[in-house]
């Protein structure tokens, strides 16, 4: 009788669940859909090549992936217990808390503005919360990896597409009924990421299969048009990888199509980037004779002198005192001279100090242990490898040269994988402590 009153409890819990996947599933695609809105009330589609807000908040783009995070945390808090990532959200948020409070002295614009940019920093880790909460179904067709999948097959085409009619090389932020934001910056590094995730995760699909091998020609030449040096080195690395993941698995034929096509299409589009204005400025290197008399930081190109400049100056920034060094500055510099730090826990350290990085310190070194742990003995399992490599490359390359996960749709969706990432180490140290 007992054994009944437990299979009728397990009939009951089995349709709300199912439910549950497909809503979660839903709402995923709603948060992985780069679509942004303005607090005017309008959809944002800037045709520009760049956009600044200028300080505006009802000008500054907001994706909706900020509205269904906090849809799904609460959708999926009340079907798990854990609460880690919520845990280090708090954290940190306290620690910036008190850093506004130590560090700031008067009241005014400064003040808004550094509540604001806490704001900014603090609204992306959420995605850490919905990724330990999410849930993996067993219908591989709902599983997040497909949902950006589908994403990518509504963005890529259509961008490149637009791009194409548009008539400049450089890739284009207009798909005609709404735009992207930070398109050329920060989009390309996520949605390579996601392509390659795809590939290895969903390789056994026949019809998920067959549309990563359709979007890998796509893949190539938006990599080639965004024009981004950490795109192409992700693409770069993540196609070693994927080649040898595969090959394990003796999909070598698979495998062989997807990298020909993506990297002919690279191949392809490449020479007119080249011939494009931005990409001679981007990577113009001072011609000189005599390094010794303008110094070797001269012969670098001008996006890596730039970023020189900007590190030197929150670098000194940060040490001005012990106190600043501990609760960071009472206010931002000029945007204008200084927009960011071109690096994530720099910019963070000079804000809010040192005091604010040592929760990311913690995590870091909580994910380094446990991947340390779990790679030995779950080598074979080809999405965990690459969920591991995304998110390494984001946290320590990505970050290194951009503030990426202060940007609320890219931090957003760095945190969420990160946020997965951590649960399935967990699960995989759990299948090890039961041996």
């Amino acid at each position: 009788m007992r054994d009944l009153n437990r299979l009728e409890a397990s009939e009951e819990q089995f349709v709300p669940e199912r439910k549950t996947l497909v809503i979660q599933s839903a709402v995923l695609f709603l948060f992985f859909f780069p679509l942004f809105f303005q607090l005017s009330g309008s959809i944002f589609d800037n045709v520009g090549m760049y956009f600044d807000s200028k300080g505006q908040l009802t000008k500054l783009p907001i994706p909706i992936a900020t509205i269904f995070c906090f849809i799904g945390i609460g959708l999926l808090l009340r079907l798990s217990s854990s609460h880690f990532g919520m845990g280090f959200v708090f954290s940190i948020f306290i620690a910036m808390f008190f850093s506004v409070l130590l560090s700031v002295v008067s009241v005014g614009k400064e003040e808004l503005a550094k509540f604001i940019l806490m704001i900014q920093f603090i609204l992306p880790m959420f995605g850490l919360v919905l990724g330990m909460l999410y849930i993996r179904p067993q219908n591989e067709y709902l599983r997040f990896e497909a949902i950006t999948l589908y994403v990518l097959l509504l963005v890529i085409p259509g961008e490149v597409i637009a791009t194409l009619m548009s008539g400049n090389a450089l890739l284009s932020p207009s798909l005609y009924i709404f735009s992207l934001y930070q398109h050329l910056q920060y989009l390309p590094v996520i949605f390579v990421g996601f392509y390659f995730l795809s590939v290895v995760s969903l390789y056994e699909s026949k019809y998920l299969r067959y549309l990563t091998i359709f979007l890998a020609p796509f893949i190539g030449v938006y990599i080639a048009a965004s024009l981004s040096v950490l795109a192409i080195l992700l693409a770069g690395i993540a196609s070693l990888a994927t080649v040898f993941m595969l090959a394990s698995q003796r999909r070598k034929g698979f495998c062989f199509l997807v990298i020909a096509l993506l990297w002919g299409g690279f191949t392809a589009y490449y020479p007119a980037i080249q011939s494009n204005p931005t990409y001679k400025a981007k990577f113009k290197v001072e011609q000189v004779e005599q390094v010794e008399q303008v110094g070797f930081i001269s012969l670098l190109p001008a996006n890596l002198r730039e970023r020189i400049y900007y590190w030197e100056f929150y670098g000194k920034g940060i040490f001005e005192s012990p106190k600043i060094f501990v609760f960071g500055h009472s206010k931002r510099p000029d945007r204008n001279s200084y927009p960011s730090a071109h690096n994530y826990y720099l910019d963070l350290i000079y804000h809010f100090g040192v005091i604010s990085l040592l929760p990311f310190f913690y995590l870091i070194f909580q994910t380094i242990k446990k991947c340390g742990k779990a790679i030995p003995s779950h080598f074979s399992c080809l999405g965990f490898m690459m969920l591991m490599l995304l998110v390494s490359f984001y946290i320590f390359a990505d970050n290194s040269l951009k503030v990426a996960f202060r940007q609320p749709y890219p931090g957003m969706m760095m945190f969420f994988l990160w946020g997965v990432l951590l649960v399935r180490l967990s699960e995989y140290e759990n299948e090890i402590k039961a041996c």
